[in-house]
Formats: structure tokens, C-alpha cells, sequence
């Protein structure tokens, strides 16, 4: 489930509020879905409460009713209000891995660069080499696990998305899931600022997870489901990256 799925359930649940809980035209208008700063708080965020109540005393409740809402989506694990009206909702493991592969899915050849046909590129503004060198050190970081799991004898047939559980992957799954979005802002605007920050929190998600989440077992563990997923999620986070890479102009290397 993206961010942009999130949007368009809680523009549901606006209309679907109760009479005078939600002020005129609030459903059509921008509903914001973001991380929260606390991992704890779960994968998403929104004020959509706070925005839309028809008056403030009413948020609370109209907070709830989103809450009560999103719980009926099956992809939706925990959904909780917070504050005078923000709420914050978990993802089920798998409806994070379902977004993130999907998302890599479209992104990944032979759809090619994503600017728009016949238009050039975003932005004639040149990306930070930094910035570039930090998405390929991630890129081949990635890559280098992706070897060493293969080499092993992981393949991803008997990979269970459901145990996708650490901290870490619902991270890397959510910056993942969250790239066609960002993709779509820099066509719009024309900017690589967008995608730029998209990618850098992709990259340092896999910074995280690779120090945390072994793709590969030890000599003397057996390979399970969960090997078998994270080598889905490691190639993602390849397909991903290098189409960011290409994208600015940059090469993909699997080696530095």
C-alpha cells in the first residue's frame, strides 16, 4: 500500500464521514500521508483530521472515524489516533512488500528513463557529486549482498513476504514504495529535488538494513523463507537505485 493509496482510502474515509463532521470541499482537497519522525508511531502519518474536521472540537472524533475506516482495509495492520487529531497507521508486513515490489516492477526496465518523452531532462541543475557518489556506494553495497546470496544457494522461490518484520525492512519497504510518488513530483515540477530525496532515503535505508538484517545465513543456518524474501527486497532496492542513477545521469556500478 503507497503513500498515494493511503490518500485516496482516507479521502474515502472523509466522505464516508457522519454529517457535519467534515467541513465542505475538505475531501477533494490535498490529503498529506508522511512518515512520522518516530518509527514507533507506525509506517504512516496523517492530519487529515486536523485539516478536514468542520470544527475543531470535532476532530477527535473524525479522527477516530478514519481510524475505524482504515481498519477495514485488509492491508492495514493498526490505525491510531494521536494528539487532537493526527493519526497514525501500520501496514501488514506483506501489504509493505506488495508496494515496494510493485513499485520497483514499474520502474525498472524497459520503461526507461522516466522523463517525459521528447522533453529532455527535469532540470539542468546538476546533482550534488556527493549525493551521486552515496547512491552508488549503496547500489553496489547492494549488489555486493546480492552476490554473496546467491553464491550461497538463495533463490526466491520460497520467499514469504509476511516476514518482513524488522524495523529496518519496513523502512526500506516504505522509501521503496514511496519512489513512484516522487518520481511523478519531479515530472511535474520539472525538478530532480524530488526524486533526489526519494533516492537518498532509499539509500540510506539499505545503509540500515544491510547492518541489521542478513541476507545471508551463517554456515551453520539452515535457508529459510525470510533469506528468500530479504533477497527479493535486496534486488528492489538494486532495480530501484540504478533506475534513480540513470535517471540523473549517472552509472549504476555493481563493483566500487
Amino acid at each position: 500500500m503507497t503513500p498515494e493509496d493511503l490518500q485516496t482510502a482516507l479521502a474515502r474515509a472523509l466522505t464516508l464521514a457522519e454529517s457535519g463532521l467534515v467541513a465542505p470541499g475538505a475531501a477533494d482537497g490535498p490529503i498529506d500521508v508522511v512518515a512520522p519522525r518516530r518509527p514507533e508511531n507506525g509506517d504512516w502519518s496523517t492530519t487529515a483530521a486536523l485539516r478536514a474536521a468542520a470544527h475543531p472540537s470535532g476532530r477527535k472524533a473524525l479522527a477516530e472515524h478514519i481510524c475505524d475506516h482504515l481498519l477495514t482495509l485488509p492491508e492495514v495492520a493498526a490505525a491510531d489516533t494521536a494528539g487532537p487529531g493526527f493519526v497514525n497507521i501500520s501496514l501488514t508486513p506483506t501489504a509493505r512488500a506488495r508496494a515496494a515490489i510493485d513499485a520497483a516492477c514499474a520502474l525498472q526496465p524497459p520503461r526507461g528513463p522516466w522523463s517525459n518523452a521528447g522533453s529532455g531532462p527535469w532540470s539542468d541543475a546538476a546533482v550534488d557529486p556527493n549525493v551521486i557518489g552515496a547512491l552508488q556506494l549503496r547500489h553496489a553495497a547492494a549488489c555486493r549482498e546480492r552476490r554473496r546470496a546467491r553464491a550461497a544457494g538463495i533463490t526466491t522461490d520460497e520467499a514469504d513476504s509476511s516476514t518482513l518484520d524488522h524495523p529496518s525492512e519496513a523502512r526500506l519497504l516504505n522509501a521503496l514504495a514511496a519512489l513512484p510518488g516522487a518520481v511523478d513530483r519531479s515530472r511535474r515540477l520539472r525538478r530532480d529535488a524530488p526524486l533526489v530525496t526519494g533516492l537518498s532515503d532509499v539509500a540510506d535505508a539499505v545503509e540500515e538494513w544491510l547492518s541489521r538484517c542478513a541476507v545471508t545465513p551463517t554456515i551453520d543456518e539452515d535457508i529459510t523463507a525470510r533469506h528468500s524474501a530479504r533477497l527479493v527486497l535486496v534486488r528492489a532496492a538494486i532495480i530501484v537505485l540504478a533506475a534513480g542513477l540513470r535517471q540523473l545521469g549517472a552509472a549504476a556500478p555493481e563493483r566500487i
